[in-house]
């Protein structure tokens, strides 16, 4: 056998034990967990407690009492990304049994989803229509609820002037725009066509004329 051959054989013989050893191990990239020796642990699931809710009827969850007394729809147009919005009202009670101060207001503690889809109604157009309805006096929530304590006020919302179904959760722990719990939620459900009208009191209309006039005189 000739040098030449010898050699040939030889390399022959390191391909395949290379390729051998390759087999064994396909993969060639380690773990992420071998590197920096940590175990990798599944994401923790939370599950949202619900209840179904009734408007002009006590509901509870816990510990805090909630009556949504009644919707309004009021006589107050504003826009909302170039769609006509509407504010609604919600006349709404509620106690707080827990042994903590709580928030309710409508920034912390209730979300809308108009038509399956989560809605911006806490606008400072609604806590404007709801003071020009109500007057400068009318609660909004802003103050914390004692314990043992009750409230009861208003809640505006600017939503859609169209829309077909509203579904609306009240937080008892507060919502994820206060640093709160969302895990707990009181769920109610009102169609366009079922929220009380609500006519403007006089005053406001020479209120919005006034506050018109002044604005024109400032430009």
């Amino acid at each position: 056998m000739t040098f030449k051959k010898i050699f040939c054989a030889l390399c022959c013989g390191s391909l395949l034990l290379a390729m051998a050893g390759c087999s064994e191990n396909k993969s060639t990239v380690a773990p992420a967990e071998s590197n920096s020796g940590q175990t990798t642990t599944a994401a923790k699931v939370t599950t949202k407690v619900t209840q179904t809710g009734s408007i002009g009827e006590n509901a509870e969850m816990a510990d805090v009492e909630i009556k949504i007394n009644n919707v309004y729809k009021s006589e107050y147009f504003g826009s909302q990304d170039g769609v006509l919005s509407k504010v609604f009202f919600l006349d709404v009670t509620i106690e707080n049994n827990t042994d903590r101060d709580i928030d309710t207001n409508m920034l912390t503690s209730f979300d809308f989803e108009v038509d399956g889809v989560l809605h911006d109604s806490a606008t400072l157009y609604a806590i404007r229509c709801a003071k020009l309805q109500f007057g400068n006096d009318v609660n909004l929530f802003a103050e914390t609820i004692k314990p043992g304590k009750s409230q009861t006020g208003c809640i505006p919302a600017e939503l859609p002037n169209n829309f077909e179904k509203v579904t609306l959760s009240f937080l008892p722990l507060g919502g994820a725009k206060g640093g709160g719990d969302t895990s707990k939620a009181i769920v109610y459900t009102f169609t366009k066509d079922e929220p009380e009208e609500l006519a403007k009191p006089d005053s406001s209309d020479k209120t919005e004329n006034t506050e018109t006039k002044t604005e024109n005189s400032e430009e």
